[in-house]
């Protein structure tokens, strides 16, 4: 089955500019030239695990680089739901944050492991102690955001405007939380 673009954004709740912006990032496979291009199911199922990769706050960046390689089979085998019993670890910076602000003691969550293909080389070996090699058509830039002394946020930029949103209601708790500490 074959969508136009306009059909695949009513199914996935993405623009039509955001979708080009995507095929233009190397996040989905180009679909020709015209308007008489068509996307398939394979551009649906990428769409759809975009979608979910962004709401665990993982930068584009990132998701492009879990999804290189990947063929339509393994794209749709990361959609499907764990096994019943077998319940997914969340990933989400939010949800540590919101734990440790909230005063849980819980230990942060375990990593889920990066889906790769089988083919996938090694990364490179990062420069050096908290440094990863980013390639470099990521404009991305992060910004250090002081608590204390001794605790900082580290941020990329830029971010939409709903995390700006959540950027800033963090921010207000953590002054909460910190108030008549000197930040």
């Amino acid at each position: 089955m074959t969508f136009d673009l306009s059909d695949l954004c009513r199914q996935t709740g993405v623009t039509t500019r955001t979708v080009r912006y995507y095929v233009q990032q190397g996040l989905l496979p180009s679909p020709g030239l015209g308007a008489g291009a068509r996307y398939g199911q394979g551009h649906l199922a990428r769409l759809r695990l975009i979608r979910r990769l962004q709401s665990e706050h993982l930068p584009l960046a990132e998701i492009r680089r879990r999804l290189e390689g990947l063929d339509d089979d393994a794209v749709q085998a990361l959609l499907e739901p764990p096994p019943p019993g077998e319940a997914a670890a969340s990933t989400s910076a939010v949800d540590y944050v919101r734990g440790v602000l909230g005063g849980s003691t819980a230990a942060p969550p375990p990593r889920r492991p990066q889906p790769l293909p089988s083919s996938a080389a090694p990364s490179p070996p990062s420069p050096g102690p908290g440094r990863p090699v980013r390639p470099a058509a990521d404009r991305a830039q992060w910004e250090r955001i002081a608590l204390t002394q001794d605790i900082e946020v580290h941020v990329r930029r830029p971010l939409s405007r709903e995390d700006n949103r959540r950027l800033e209601k963090l921010l207000g708790k953590a002054q909460e939380l910190f108030r008549g500490e000197e930040v």
